[in-house]
């Protein structure tokens, strides 16, 4: 962060991701952070598993401007090396990704 506006961003990114993130969790998802036990932590993972697949969503907290990416996995397959996401991946702003990965959901419910 080099200027002043950048610096002024910031607070915005995170109200943003924040209120995503409590949406979420309304919604039964699990967050977690890594490295585990951090109080800085660089990403933030957020899960919800259902019968029919995993949606994943990885926050790059670390990261100037934060990053995510969302994607949907067949049960268990993510984390596992080689694995290919059935939906996505997305990336974006960590709101703009985590509500669009949220819209999947209320899709299948139709």
């Amino acid at each position: 962060m080099n200027s002043p506006d950048e610096w002024g961003q910031l607070p915005l990114a995170w109200e943003r991701a924040s209120g995503a993130i409590a949406v979420s969790r309304e919604r039964g998802w699990e967050w977690t952070g890594r490295p585990p036990g951090s109080a800085e932590p660089e990403e933030l993972i957020g899960r919800r598993a259902a019968g029919t697949h995993d949606d994943v969503v990885v926050i790059e907290a670390a990261k100037n401007p934060m990053q995510a990416i969302g994607a949907r996995f067949a049960p268990g397959d993510w984390g596992k090396h080689g694995s290919f996401p059935i939906r996505g991946p997305i990336t974006g702003a960590p709101d703009e990704v985590l509500f669009e990965v949220l819209d999947w959901a209320d899709e299948d419910a139709r």
